[in-house]
This record gives structure tokens, sequence and C-alpha cells, in this order.
């Protein structure tokens, strides 16, 4: 009942999309969010239905999760800059301006020389917070370096810096191709791959740095909409299973078929919250998610040594299952979903409200790439973290969303000619 009801929702919103005149784009939100949706949460719940306990639960967790679809949908498409017109513009005072801030240039090596800094500072960083070799940390699957980082305590500095360097990148790159300097683009694609390979946490962002030349393609070449579909369904399937092989040391242990079954099933943590909150023993949060702990963040752990969980999939693994380790002793961080999230916030209103700030969230990202071919790089890789997210938490959006346009906005008043600011550039959705 829940999948199908979320498959027919997914493919109604693609059927009004294109109705309302919006070009197929295999690499925007718009699709790889519902595509996400509809695998996840649709095929996922008849690959595994939940043991629901009665017929009235199973149709209360279908309202549920389908009241928190509705929302989303609502977010990504309310007119924001009508309301904004008629509701906020009449009380809006006026501000003076903000001084400009003068261009600078720097030079494409020294940015490379930086890249390369951070990168091994942070390196040296988590050698140092968990007592290892450079050679050990090599032999680590990246999980491992995850885990052990986080039971460490670093916080989220390490990944803001790559978050911030990472788009500084894509987007010299794009400029560097564009001039066609082949050399220096190469260059600083390979300081990319080799970071990310470094200190990457999980196959996404490896995943991401290996098809970047291909969104390159797709967006400043000509569209290829028709393959990446082809490589969407066939090969990364194929490519995550290889990549899960490598990180658990058994490169053939998995077959394609058991690893999408892996994973597609992600309602488990999030239906167990849903029994707790029926039963009465759930404790909810009343927002503190979004006006305590999200903040927090960005609070280096050196500032706060006894800063609090931020995590929302750590805070309420902990929560449910008393530690983060599994029956194995191996780490395990559960994720919940932005359902999960938002029952936990504000209980049975919490979907609506939880999926309408992820789709208020998703519509701002896109309306700041449209009309920034230069960052379409950076919005590729924004894209398909978005759509990821269906299976973590809108915490987790709002942090990507937050450094991901700050860094684009940084580049733009630093590097960014100011003829190139003031062209008309295509769009990029």
């Amino acid at each position: 009942m829940l999948g199908i009801g979320v498959m027919l929702m997914v493919i109604a919103h693609q059927i009004w999309l294109r109705a309302r005149g919006w070009q197929f784009n295999a690499m925007s939100p718009y699709f790889l969010v519902d595509f996400l949706i509809f695998a996840l949460i649709g095929l996922g719940s008849l690959v595994e239905p939940l043991p629901h306990r009665s017929l009235t639960e199973e149709l209360l967790f279908t309202a549920f999760v389908l009241s928190g679809l509705a929302g989303y949908y609502l977010g990504l498409h309310f007119p924001y800059a009508t309301a904004c017109r008629r509701w906020v513009a009449p009380f809006r005072g006026r501000f003076p301006a903000a001084l400009a801030i003068h261009q600078i240039g720097i030079q494409t090596l020294l940015l490379l020389f930086a890249i390369v800094g951070v990168a091994v500072l942070l390196l040296m960083q988590r050698m140092s917070a968990l007592g290892l070799s450079f050679a050990d940390m090599l032999s680590l699957s990246v999980l491992q370096v995850h885990a052990q980082v986080a039971t460490e305590g670093l916080g989220a500095l390490p990944v803001i810096v790559t978050y911030l360097f990472t788009v500084l990148i894509l987007i010299h790159m794009y400029r560097l191709l564009e001039r066609r300097r082949f050399l220096q683009a190469f260059g600083f694609y390979a300081a990319l791959v080799v970071v990310y390979l470094l200190i990457a946490s999980t196959r996404i962002p490896v995943l991401l740095c290996l098809s970047a030349p291909i969104a390159y393609y797709h967006y400043a070449v000509r569209r290829i909409n028709k393959l990446l579909l082809v490589a969407l369904l066939v090969g990364a399937p194929v490519a995550i299973t290889l990549l899960q092989g490598l990180r658990s040391n058994a490169l053939f242990a998995w077959t394609v078929s058991d690893r999408l079954v892996a994973e597609i099933v992600v309602m488990k943590s999030f239906h167990k919250l849903w029994q707790n909150y029926l039963d009465g023993t759930l404790e909810l949060e009343w927002g503190a998610n979004y006006y305590y702990y999200s903040p927090l963040t960005f609070v280096p752990k050196a500032l706060w040594a006894s800063k609090p969980q931020t995590s929302f999939e750590t805070r309420w693994t902990i929560n449910l299952f008393g530690s983060l380790l599994d029956e194995d002793g191996q780490i395990s961080v559960h994720t919940f979903t932005p359902w999960g999230e938002g029952l936990v916030q504000f209980g049975w209103m919490g979907a609506v409200v939880n999926l309408f700030l992820y789709g208020a969230i998703l519509q701002l990202a896109i309306r700041f790439f449209q009309k920034r071919a230069h960052a379409c790089m950076v919005y590729y890789f924004y894209a398909v973290l978005a759509a990821t997210f269906v299976r973590t938490s809108v915490q987790a959006l709002a942090f990507t969303t937050v450094l991901y346009l700050f860094a684009v906005w940084l580049y733009e008043r630093l590097l960014l000619d100011r003829s190139l600011k003031q062209e008309a550039l295509p769009a990029c959705v």
C-alpha cells in the first residue's frame, strides 16, 4: 500500500513538471530526489514490507509518509516570491547597502597549493587523533576511519573545510576547461580525486569525483540524459557493489542484487521510531534539531569540548540502540529518513513540516544555481548529495546547502572576473 502510493505520487510529480514546461535533466534535483524516493521509500517498502502490528497502524503509517511527501512537493514549488511581495514587502525596512568587496587575483598554482595543504592538514589531524601511521590510514576502510573519527569527536570542521575547497576546485576546473587549459584542469581534478580517496568517509563522494567529467560534458557540451539514465539504472548499482566490496576487503562478497536490496531497505530504523511513538515511549525534541543542534554543528570541538552530539543520526542511534556498536562490535550509524527526523521533532505533524523544509531548501538551492553556469559541476555534486539525504535527514541537507552556497558566493566575490559575473549565463538547471 505505502510503496504503491509513493510511486504514484512520484510519477504524478514528474508528469506535472513536464506539463509545466520543465525540460528533463537527469542531473537535476527535480529528478534525482524523486528517483531516490521512488527507489528507497516506494520500492524499498515493497521489497521488504515493514512489520506492522495491525491494519490500523499500517494505514496511519502510510498516511504519515504520504503527507510528508505532499509536504515536500509543496515546499519545493511554493510561490515564495509572490508570498514575499504580498506579505513581507510592506514591512521590510530599508538598510544601507553593504560595502563592496574588492576583487583580488589568486593564481591557480597558489590555490592548488592551498588545497593540497588543507588535505594534508586534515589527514594529519585524523592520524593524530586516531594514533595511526600513514600506512595504517591507507590500510583501513573509509567506514572504519569515519567511525573512529566520530568516536574521537573531531567535530564537523574537517567536513566544512572539505566542502568549501571542493566547491572552489570544481568552479576553478570549469573555468580552466572553458579556457582550454586542460593540463591545469586535470591537475585540479587529480588533486580532488586523491583527496577524496584519502579522507572520504562514504562511497558517494568517490563516485561524484569519478563522474565529474561526465557532469562537465553534460552541462558544457551537450545533454546526455539517455546515457545518464542507463548509467543510473545499470552502472550505479554495479559501482556501489564494487565499492562496498573494496570497503569490506572482499571484492566479490556481494552480488549486485544483494547490494541493491541492502541499499533500498532504509525504513527499519524509522519504523522503530514510529512504533515507539505509538507506544508513548518516544521523547520528542520539539524542534531542537533546528534551533539548537544544527547551529551547533558549526561550533568547533576545540571551543566546546563537551559539545552535545549534533548529528541526528548519531544521536538517535545512541538513543534507540544504546551505542554506535552493532551485535558484531562494529560501528553502525542508523539512518532514519527525513520522515523519522520529523516524527521526533513534532510527532504527527512532523512529516509535513520536515519535508516541507526539505522542499523549501531544495527550491532555494535550485534558484541559486539556475543562472550560474560556472557552478554547474558544483550543482551536480549538490544535486546528488541532496538526493541521498532522502535516507538521512533535512539537517544534513541544510548543512550541505549552507556550505555549498556560501562557497560559491565566496568564489564569485573573490576570484570570479567582474565581466563574467555580469554576463547573462545560460540556465544550469
